[in-house]
């Protein structure tokens, strides 16, 4: 699933891909029994509204079969904005950077995969600082390498763009 979702993702004219990070296999952080998740971080540039992005991760997430019945339940995908360059957002409908990102090994070692020297814009803190506090209690194993995993998804595939200079990065 995350396969697929990347390639949907890639596939809207205006997203650009920028980088993924490997794939993992992770522990789930919520007291609902299920099973372990496969994680991983895609970088894309992006010119429009976080909200807009949003639209069309949720829009994705759909497509896929995805159910919002248990909150933090057991799901098929579930896309987030971790971060959208560094810009602080809370509205209704979305907060960046995402609310628990700093609590989450699944989703600070996928982001320090494609760049270890991001900082939270909130905190100003080192991504990499927050690990020592999360400590061992959430199981992370690699599955893929990022290039292994790069070359897993676009095997035969044309959705990779080009980078263009000056567009956001989330």
């Amino acid at each position: 699933n995350c396969r697929t979702s990347i390639i949907k993702i890639l596939q809207d004219k205006r997203v650009n891909f920028k980088a993924v990070s490997s794939l993992y296999l992770t522990s789930p952080v919520s007291d609902v029994a299920q099973d372990d998740f496969m994680n991983c971080v895609l970088s894309i540039s992006w010119d429009e509204s976080p909200e807009e992005l949003l639209a069309l991760l949720k829009s994705i997430e759909d497509s896929m079969g995805r159910k919002r019945s248990i909150i933090k339940g057991p799901r098929i995908i579930d896309l987030d904005i971790l971060l959208f360059e560094d810009i602080i957002l809370k509205t209704e409908a979305l907060t960046i950077p995402h609310p628990e990102l700093h609590k989450r090994k699944f989703a600070i070692i996928p982001c320090l995969d494609i760049d270890n020297s991001i900082v939270h814009p909130f905190y100003k803190i080192p991504l990499k600082e927050f690990l020592l506090r999360i400590g061992d209690r959430q199981k992370i194993l690699l599955i893929k390498n990022r290039k292994e995993w790069e070359y897993f998804i676009f095997e035969n595939k044309k959705e990779r763009g080009n980078n263009h200079a000056g567009r956001r990065q989330t």
